[in-house]
């Protein structure tokens, strides 16, 4: 089975560096567009070193969670 990729996804070009980073951070999904690419491009944030393409996507508010008493709004903590 096949999954796609909705129009919130972005192509872009990440080197191991940035793409540790986009992966440590919550509330983004990356995965690699193709896993058969050999040749390496610049990396599009850093542009120093060289990486592959990847889908860089937002996860759904479903899938975070949030601590009992958290609200992102201050007005509905007053």
């Amino acid at each position: 089975m096949s999954r796609t990729f909705t129009d919130e996804s972005t192509l872009t070009t990440l080197c191991p560096r940035c793409l540790n980073a986009f992966r440590n951070t919550r509330g983004i999904r990356v995965r690699r567009a193709d896993p058969w690419q050999f040749t390496k491009e610049p990396c599009t944030y850093c542009q120093t070193n060289f990486g592959y393409d990847y889908y860089i996507q937002p996860t759904s508010p479903k899938a975070t969670s949030f601590k009992k008493g958290h609200f992102d709004d201050e007005s509905e903590c007053a």
